[in-house]
Order: structure tokens, then sequence, then C-alpha cells
């Protein structure tokens, strides 16, 4: 993956990322989800672009600075930065170059985050292949003595489909190009491929007994669930595992956001986008453990990273996970003053009773495409889009897939002709359903998750910006609140 981004507790910081696409050529595929169920569309895989994801930012474009104006290739108009704008596409040999005022709209939010491409099309394959990056931010919560004594790893978890029949090994001594590139096809996304952490296949990790260590997990793979659990193995190298004995995860905080309390559970799920913060206590002998993912097609379970609590290794630097009450003060409130139809009052989940928005993502298959076409990656000409962009069409045609019977490409050709004003300042509650399975994700600001009958998330009101909504659920309720900036 990227590189980790670290930004040390403070105020008024600004970030700046110049991002340069080193490919030289276009590169247009055919893609199709839903395994090749869906009608195909044109997408160059060759362009992308960058997203702060978790960033309470400007949308567009930085704030004006004319002691700090864009120079050079890459700037927007009038000499500005782009902020998190993820509606632009920087070119094969373009540029783009990026500045996130962290602190414009007060401190901002410490905790896990990361950075990916954006580009509708081409984002996923990119981001399974390794395009993404952790962004910590720090704050008042990482200085805290317990909590600084605990020991951090960072863990960047995607899988690539290396396994893929057209994935093609690198003869001895080729060097890897923009011409070899094999692992390029989206069908092979879905085949369950092996789990990376930091770019390494089951990487062995070294700790202490007794050690608490801080994991931030950034799941950056493939759209599915997995579910990760920590259990004692039977051998040195997790052949096999206790699968009766999982080690508790304590969950701190989810998508860089601290929960408002604890949430305890053996297993910890994830899926795209999803970020999740825990204390984990290492046992007192030493051992080895196995952490383990099961996903759709691979109940059983693989091992993700081999951990060995070793003696040798000196003494623990924290042997107590922090007390909750130190966690809690830095938890943003489920609770504020607000305007909820043009009225203050106060705002939560219980006292906004008015659904303002329903947001069905559905799937509407059609025949499956021709498997020999899509199995060596659908090269395709931007010509041969089956869309039509004039702008006389049905909007509501339910093209695969969609939202609210809203299809992102038959948007995109029409200029983003926008499906939903906020005002600023305004808080809503929407309501979230899906028709087979999918992340739900907001830019910008991140929303309240209401209570839910959920097994696998924490079931009391907490702040995210990603969430997992699948057929089998109720509809999912969260709070928006649109504070600090406008823009698309």
């Amino acid at each position: 993956p990227g590189p980790t981004i670290r930004v040390r507790a403070g105020t008024q910081r600004k970030l700046r990322v110049n991002l340069t696409n080193d490919f030289t050529r276009s590169d247009w595929r055919e893609v199709s989800g839903t395994e090749g169920h869906e009608a195909p569309m044109c997408h160059n895989f060759n362009v992308t672009n960058l997203h702060f994801h978790g960033g309470h930012v400007q949308p567009n474009y930085a704030a004006v600075d004319p002691m700090n104006p864009c120079t050079g290739n890459g700037c927007g108009p009038d000499q500005k930065y782009y902020g998190d704008n993820v509606l632009i596409q920087v070119q094969p040999a373009g540029a783009a170059q990026y500045r996130w005022d962290l602190d414009e709209d007060g401190t901002h939010h410490e905790g896990t985050q990361w950075y990916h491409p954006h580009v509708h099309g081409s984002t996923a394959i990119q981001v399974v292949n390794g395009v993404a990056g952790a962004l910590i931010v720090e704050g008042a919560l990482d200085a805290e003595p317990s909590v600084a004594a605990t020991r951090e790893r960072v863990m960047m978890i995607n899988e690539v489909p290396y396994n893929h029949e057209t994935a093609r090994p690198l003869a001895a001594g080729e060097s890897c190009t923009e011409q070899n590139l094999s692992i390029n096809n989206f069908l092979s996304v879905t085949e369950g491929m092996p789990m990376l952490i930091n770019g390494r296949v089951k990487p062995r990790l070294i700790t202490r007994p007794g050690q608490v260590e801080r994991w931030r997990m950034v799941y950056s793979g493939t759209p599915d669930e997995m579910g990760m659990k920590l259990h004692p193995s039977n051998d040195p190298n997790c052949g096999s595992f206790n699968v009766l004995r999982p080690l508790p995860m304590v969950q701190y905080a989810r998508d860089g956001i601290t929960l408002p309390r604890y949430y305890r559970n053996d297993t910890v799920w994830v899926s795209p986008g999803y970020r999740v913060d825990s204390f984990v206590q290492m046992p007192n002998t030493p051992q080895t453990l196995c952490l383990v993912g099961r996903r759709t097609r691979d109940l059983a379970g693989s091992v993700l990273a081999i951990i060995e609590v070793r003696s040798d290794r000196g003494a623990a630097t924290a042997t107590q996970i922090p007390d909750e009450a130190v966690i809690m003060r830095h938890a943003p409130p489920v609770t504020w003053q607000g305007r909820v139809d043009g009225q203050m009052t106060t705002v939560s989940c219980d006292s906004v009773t008015r659904i303002h928005q329903r947001v069905g993502l559905m799937v509407t298959p059609v025949a499956p495409i021709s498997p020999m076409r899509m199995s060596t990656g659908g090269a395709c000409t931007p010509s041969a889009t089956p869309h039509d962009p004039h702008p006389n069409a049905p909007v509501c045609q339910c093209p695969s897939p969609n939202i609210n019977c809203r299809n992102f490409e038959d948007r995109r050709y029409r200029n983003y002709r926008s499906d939903r004003v906020g005002v600023m300042g305004e808080s809503e509650k929407w309501e979230i359903v899906a028709f087979d399975g999918h992340p739900f994700h907001i830019h910008i600001n991140p929303f309240l998750v209401c209570a839910n009958d959920s097994n696998k998330e924490p079931n009391f009101p907490h702040w995210r910006d990603t969430f997992w909504v699948q057929i089998d659920d109720r509809p999912r309720q969260v709070l928006m609140n649109f504070r600090g900036f406008s823009g698309t």
C-alpha cells in the first residue's frame, strides 16, 4: 500500500499532497458488476484522483489563501488547490494539487482515516491492487498516558487477485511496466483471493506476554463482509487453531471516530472503507495466535497474520487496557443542539422522528454477459458505452446498479445533477436499505448511526462515515449533520 501519512496533534493544520499520474496511456476496460450480471460499462482504468476518506474538509476547493496560491501543473481554477474533490479526473501524465485544511471548522477529529483514488469505474480495481494508504490524525486521545503506552500497529488490509487466470507472473529480470499489468479484470476481485496486511501475505507479528496492543485496522478489500477473530494456534505456524477460544478485542473507535463506550466482541466485522480501532490484550504466557478472517466464500476462515507472543522481547509497555472512562472523554456527543426542518431543537436518534430521505441501494440483474469476453479483461472504447447522454432521456430507468432508481453513470453524463440538496447547519434523519449488500459512505460529514438489532456492530448510537447494509437487514436509520462546509 501507499505510505502512512501521520498528522500530529495541533491546530490550523494543513496537509498538502501532489498527485501525479505516471501512466502514459489510457486503458479502457469493460466493467460489469454483480459478477457479470449487470449491463457492461466502459471505463478508463488509468485515470485517477484522490479522496481523503474520513476527512472533514472543504469538498471542492481549498479556501482561497492569497499567501499560498497554487502554482504549476495540477491546480484548480483561479490558482486554487483542490479540496476533497472526487469529481475531477487526473488523466495519464496529468497531475492534481490538493490542500486539506484539517482544522478550518474547529479541531479535526482524531483517528484512523485513509486515502485512495475515487474515479467512478476505476476505484475498485485500483484500490484492491494496493493504491491506498492510512492517514492517521493524532489528537488528545493519543496523548493519554495509558493509550500512549500501548503498542500501536497500523494494518492496511486488502486482497490482490494474483491467483486469477489472467494474472501473469513476471519473467526473470522483467520489469513491471504499464504494458504488462495483468491484474486488471474486475470480475477477479470477487473470487475470494488471499488477504494481505501491509502488502504481505500472512505476516508474522512479534509481541510480548501481557502486552496491550492498539490495532488501527483499515479494510480496503473487495465488496464483501469479513469477520476477523484472534484464535490460539495449535502449532507455531497456524496450521490449525482453537476455534472455541477466541481472544476478546475491545473496539474503541469506528471510522476514525471514538465510540461513546467500548464495544466488546470477539469478532471485528469489516467491509470496504471500514476502519476499526481496537485494544488487544496478549496472553501472559508465550504462545502463537492466529488472526483469522472469514468471508462469504471462506466460512472456515483463512489466516491473515501469525502473532508470536515471546518472552525474549522484554517487558510489556502496558499490561492494562485503558480505562473506558478515559476513552469516553474524547468521544463526540451523540446529542446536540441544531436545526431540524428549520427549527432549533435537541437533535438525537430518538428526538428526530421524521424520515427526510429514504435511500435504496438496488441491483436489477440482467442476463449474464459473455464470460469469454469478460475473462480477458474486456477491452473497450469510450464510444461503446451503452448509456444515452441525451438530456431528455428518462431519469428513472432503474439501470443497474442504482440508488433510488438512479445510476451514477447517467448522472455523470448529466454533469452530476444533484439528487439531494442539504442545508448547512440542518440535521436530517435518513433511512437506508439495500437489495444485495453494499457499503453506504458519505463524504465530508460523518453520520450518527442509530441503535439497531445488528450483532456485528455497536448497537448504540455512534458516529460513522461508512456502513454496510444488506438485503436481510431492517432499514438502518442515521442522522446527517451538515456542518462547516457547502459544496458538492
